[in-house]
């Protein structure tokens, strides 16, 4: 019996590259959303936002960026 030589593999694999993607999830758009929630963060620990603002910046946060409040990407606060 003898070898064959390349790909045994019919057609291209399905499934998604990540090339399609809506803008909201883009990797620059989450960077972006993770160092703004970092710097509420940072205000909240040094007692300049109370746990409420701190809920309401979440969430403006989120909504300016495209995410939903329930999307997996979204932090609740």
């Amino acid at each position: 019996m003898g070898t064959r030589d390349g790909s045994s593999a019919v057609g291209n694999a399905p499934g998604n590259t990540g090339g399609n993607l809506p803008e909201q999830y883009s990797a620059d758009n989450l960077i972006t959303y993770r160092v703004s929630l970092s710097l509420v963060d940072r205000l909240a620990s040094e007692g300049a936002l109370t746990a409420a603002e701190r809920r309401k910046a979440y969430t403006i946060i989120a909504r300016r960026h495209g995410l939903s409040l329930d999307s997996i990407f979204a932090e609740n606060a």
